[in-house]
C-alpha cells in the first residue's frame, strides 16, 4: 500500500476509535447517536430517546425480537384474530403493534398506556405502521379517579407510585376493563392482554364478574408482589371460570401466563 492510502486508513481507524471512545465514555448526549426509531417484527417502533432509557434503545436495535418474546409466544399461541382485543400497559408499542398486525379487524383494539410521555411515540407508531389501534392515555385504577404513575426513563419501572414519594411521577386519571370495553364497543369474547407491573391481580379481584361474562381470553405478565403469585393468580382465574392454558417464566423475572374459558 502507498503513503497516502495508509495515511487514509490511519485517519479513518482513528475516527472510529473517537466515536467508540464516545459512545462509551458516557457523552451520548453531545452528539446524540441514539435512533428514534427501531425496526421490530415488521412493524417500525418510535423511542424517543429523551424519554426513553438509550441502552434500552440500542438493546432493541442490537436483538429486536428478543423484546417480550414470552408474550409474543403466548399471542402467537392464543390469540383469536376474530376477538376484540383491550391491552393494558402499551409501554412503547411493539406488542400493540404484533398484535394489531394478527386482527381481521384492526380497529377492534384498545391499548392504554398511563405514562404520558410514551403516548407521542405511540401515535407515530401507528401513524408510521397504519396500525388500527386506539391509544388510551389513562391508568386502570379502582380506588381513585387519579393516581401517580412513576415516569422513569426505564418503561419497565412505570407503576402506581404512593403520593409524595421521591420519584418522579404525574397525576393519571384511571379507568377500568369494563369500561374501556363499554367505550370501545366490545360486548363479549374479548381478549384481555395485560402488563401493569403487578395490578393485574388488582384487575381480577374488582372486575371478576365482567372478566367471567365478557373476557374470552386473558394472557399476562404476572409479577410477585408479596402473597400475589403466578400460583394465587391462577387460582382467582379458576375461581371466576378459566382454565390456564400455558404458563411460561420470562427472562426479566415475570411469568407469561395465558388463560381460556
Amino acid at each position: 500500500m502507498n503513503t497516502p492510502g495508509r495515511k487514509t486508513v490511519s485517519i479513518f481507524i482513528l475516527a472510529l476509535l473517537v466515536v467508540g471512545f464516545t459512545l462509551t465514555s458516557g457523552c451520548v448526549g453531545v452528539i446524540n447517536p441514539t435512533p428514534s426509531e427501531v425496526m421490530i417484527r415488521g412493524n417500525l417502533i418510535s423511542v424517543d430517546p429523551v424519554y426513553v432509557d438509550g441502552t434500552f434503545i440500542w438493546q432493541l436495535l442490537l436483538h429486536p425480537n428478543a423484546y417480550e418474546t414470552e408474550m409474543i409466544d403466548a399471542v402467537d399461541g392464543y390469540l383469536v384474530p376474530e376477538n376484540p382485543v383491550i391491552e393494558l400497559g402499551a409501554g412503547i408499542g411493539v406488542l400493540s403493534a404484533y398484535i394489531n398486525d394478527q386482527l381481521t379487524m384492526s380497529v377492534n383494539q384498545v391499548s392504554v398506556e398511563p405514562n404520558p410521555y410514551l403516548i407521542p411515540g405511540l401515535e407515530m407508531t401507528k401513524k408510521t405502521n397504519a396500525l388500527g389501534t386506539t391509544f388510551v392515555q389513562k391508568a386502570i385504577g379502582y380506588d381513585a379517579d387519579m393516581v401517580e404513575i412513576s415516569t422513569t426513563s426505564n418503561i419497565m419501572n412505570n407503576r402506581i407510585v404512593d403520593s409524595g414519594g421521591i420519584v418522579e411521577s404525574v397525576n393519571v386519571e384511571t379507568t377500568t376493563v369494563q369500561k374501556l370495553a363499554d367505550a370501545a364497543g366490545f360486548s363479549s369474547n374479548v381478549t384481555l392482554v395485560m402488563d401493569i407491573v403487578g395490578y393485574e391481580h388488582s384487575v381480577v379481584q374488582y372486575e371478576a364478574d365482567y372478566l367471567s361474562t365478557h373476557v374470552n381470553t386473558v394472557i399476562a405478565a404476572v409479577y410477585t408482589d408479596g402473597r400475589n403469585t403466578p400460583d394465587s393468580f391462577s387460582a382467582k382465574m379458576q375461581l371466576i371460570g378459566f382454565k390456564e392454558k400455558s404458563r411460561v417464566v420470562a427472562e426479566e423475572g415475570y411469568t407469561v401466563m395465558v388463560f381460556t374459558k
